[in-house]
């Protein structure tokens, strides 16, 4: 009885410690470079913030929201038939799944001369069954889309509001 009072204060007391080293991590993340304090602190937090990406200012929308990018690829078969793919389509943004894929995107978008071989190589994999002949990944990125366009009813991703440009294309090794 004792014991089982003692590993529930013991519980309590833990996730109090952590909710409070985790509130105190949210407030200095976006914190001031200039106050001692701050600085003081984020020696001490600064894995914790880099572990779980606090370490920001929180204003990645802020004033202004960046245009969108997606990557796509394009599944050429040996009879000349043409599927274009949109991965992060398959998830909700809700779901963990939709992040996992858009860092990945960002990745391959930001040093396709390291990520974009490996990746073909992969979807070349991925798709064996349909017997692709090449993979060519894609690079669509946002133009300007206005409040007008959307009261109009456009997406900011319509053919006419994109640039697509080809990041890498790469034959698949059984084709």
């Amino acid at each position: 009885m004792v014991w089982k009072e003692l590993r529930e204060r013991l519980i309590f007391m833990v996730m109090s410690a952590f909710v409070v080293w985790h509130t105190i991590a949210m407030m200095i993340a976006p914190g001031s470079d200039n106050s001692m304090l701050v600085q003081q602190l984020r020696r001490v937090y600064e894995p914790y913030l880099s572990l779980f990406r606090l370490s920001n200012k929180w204003d990645f929308y802020a004033p202004n929201v960046g245009r969108g990018h997606l990557l796509r690829y394009v599944v050429e078969g040996a009879d000349g038939a043409r599927e274009t793919i949109t991965p992060t389509d398959a998830w909700s943004w809700h779901h963990p799944g939709y992040w996992w894929f858009r860092a990945w995107d960002d990745a391959i978008i930001a040093y396709p001369e390291l990520y974009a071989d490996r990746v073909i190589a992969t979807l070349c994999q991925n798709h064996a069954a349909s017997k692709p002949a090449a993979i060519t990944l894609l690079l669509i990125q946002q133009l300007e889309f206005s409040p007008e366009d959307h009261l109009a009813g456009r997406h900011p991703l319509d053919a006419e509001f994109v640039e697509e440009s080809t990041l890498r294309r790469g034959p698949c090794p059984n084709s």
